[in-house]
Parts: structure tokens; C-alpha cells; sequence
């Protein structure tokens, strides 16, 4: 398993615009891009997905932090994630 974390910022216009392309949406510039490339049918060894959970749970303590400094409640923040899950959701079968 292969993955990579950028910043928004960090990302040269093209690259940035293959990401915008490839999702559908405008990135922000508070923004990261997380791409994991997955083997189907190959499950990655232990090590890898201890880090792959490692990394997963520092994105979590960041997206926390963040909220909590911006006064977000969790109750908020779980509505935003469910409208988003749903337009995402909308798209695919649209």
C-alpha cells in the first residue's frame, strides 16, 4: 500500500487541478489531499496498516484540534461530515 498527504498549498496549480478534477470540487487552501493506492484482493501486512491506522488517528487529532479552535461542536461538526457523505453519495448515482 502506497499513500501520500500534501497540502493544499503545497500543490503546484497542475497537480492541484488534477486532484479538483478527479474529486469534482474546488480544494481549499486549509486543505489536505490523501491518496492511498490499494492492491484488491491483497491485504497489506501488519506494519503497514499499523501505520496506515497511525496516520489515520493523527488526521483525527488534527481535525479535532482544528475544530475545537474554531468553537465547532461535535454535534455541528457531524451534521457538516453527514451532508457531505450525502452529496457525495448523490454524485456517484447521479
Amino acid at each position: 500500500m502506497t499513500s501520500i498527504i500534501r497540502n493544499v498549498t503545497e500543490l503546484p496549480p497542475s497537480e492541484r487541478q488534477l486532484y479538483e478534477t478527479v474529486l469534482g470540487e474546488h480544494l481549499e487552501q486549509n486543505q489536505r489531499v490523501l491518496v492511498m493506492v490499494l492492491k484488491p484482493g491483497v491485504e497489506p501486512d501488519e506494519a503497514v496498516r499499523r501505520k496506515a491506522m497511525a496516520d489515520f488517528q493523527k488526521l483525527c487529532e488534527q481535525g479535532t484540534a482544528h475544530r475545537e479552535r474554531l468553537g465547532i461542536s461535535v454535534e455541528e461538526a457531524d451534521r457538516v461530515l453527514d451532508e457531505a457523505i450525502a452529496h457525495v453519495r448523490s454524485q456517484q448515482h447521479g
